[in-house]
């Protein structure tokens, strides 16, 4: 009788704790849930123009002024577009062209942030032999489906074009497959961001045109959460943590010439 009474406690403890830590994950994850909503949350891609804002976070530098920066990170531009349109996110790294698409095309009204250094090199694959922009008829040229890249690669092979000549321009979102496409040959050329142009052109990839002159990007909020007076405290504070994120990646650069 006794060690079935004791077996029997032994199961109502085992249930109890079992409740409670049902109860405390729940707890837990509601937590996490509010934390993320009041969070600004801001999409970021895995670019040279975005490394100012992955220092500010891994440095705690937001953590430091009061504001809770949650950086998403993401792999292609549409991506970005995507989480804006759906409201994963407040802001996100995008470029100039995309921007009027997401606007128009997506009616997701945007505020413009800080702008970003993105910009692109179109560069030739080692094993297409190819030196010239000229040389490109009948290749592949691979570059987002929307946005400013794509519309380079257009505005620089139109000359071929107009000439009655073809050239390919394929889609291909994720920045790191369009890196390894260009790298294995699949493609002819590719519009590459950095570090992922300094990657193609040690492989031997060859620069055919260098857009690095002009910087395209934007770290784009959507409008109806910049209404909020919580939100918009929080994107002054961020400002103030990203320039000092600048400051700190400008001085780390200058340390390494």
């Amino acid at each position: 009788m006794m060690l079935a009474l004791f077996a029997f406690n032994v199961v109502l403890t085992a249930c109890d704790d079992e409740e409670e830590q049902a109860r405390l994950s729940k707890e837990e994850k509601e937590r996490l849930r509010i934390e993320d909503s009041l969070a600004l949350k801001i999409g970021v891609l895995p670019t040279s123009d975005c490394e100012a804002l992955l220092l500010g976070d891994t440095l705690h530098i937001f953590d430091t002024l009061g504001v809770d920066v949650h950086l998403r990170h993401y792999n292609a531009l549409s991506e970005c577009r995507l989480a804006l349109r759906k409201g994963y996110v407040e802001g996100a790294v995008v470029d100039s062209s995309l921007v009027t698409i997401i606007q128009k095309a997506d009616s997701t009204p945007l505020y413009m942030g800080p702008k970003t250094e993105m910009s692109w090199k179109l560069i030739a694959s080692r094993k297409a032999r190819v030196n010239r922009i000229d040389q490109l008829t009948d290749k592949i040229v691979a570059a987002d489906s929307h946005g400013k890249s794509h519309d380079l690669a257009v505005q620089t092979t139109d000359s071929l074009r107009r000439k009655n000549k073809s050239v390919y321009i394929v889609q291909c979102e994720d920045v790191n497959v369009r890196s390894k496409m260009l790298m294995s040959g699949n493609v002819d050329a590719a519009m590459l961001p950095e570090p992922f142009a300094e990657g193609a052109i040690k492989d031997g990839g060859k620069v055919l045109k260098d857009y690095t002159k002009k910087t395209y990007g934007v770290i784009a909020f959507r409008s109806k959460v910049m209404a909020d007076k919580r939100i918009k405290k929080q994107y002054q504070l961020f400002l103030k943590g990203l320039a000092i994120a600048n400051d700190s990646l400008r001085a780390r650069k200058s340390r390494r010439r």
